[in-house]
């Protein structure tokens, strides 16, 4: 199963990294799909004031995508609490929540 807070690598359109941002409650249905944030190398940072420095990548909470589950291949990090709780501030001001 896919857990909140897991980076992943993913294929399917295009390859990319993804920072799991749905709960495992949601992860854990058979819904085929889980909504991520893109991560980013740091080198290729965009002008974002939202995005949320995680070592040498950042997590991008304004590039929100829902991949299907089957094209999740690596898990390659966990993020730490503080990281999740900025990535779920920026999330909830993107949404005014």
């Amino acid at each position: 199963m896919l857990h909140r807070g897991e980076v992943w690598r993913i294929s399917g359109a295009r390859e990319r990294l993804g920072l799991v941002i749905s709960s495992d409650v949601y992860n854990s249905t058979d819904v085929p799909i889980v909504i991520v944030a893109e991560v980013v190398e740091e080198s290729l940072l965009r002008d974002s004031p939202l995005a949320v420095p995680m070592g040498g990548y950042v997590v991008m909470p304004d590039r929100i995508s829902s991949p299907m589950k089957k094209w999740f291949t690596e898990c390659v990090d966990v993020a730490d609490t503080e990281t999740m709780q900025r990535v779920g501030w920026a999330l909830r001001i993107l949404q005014e929540l």
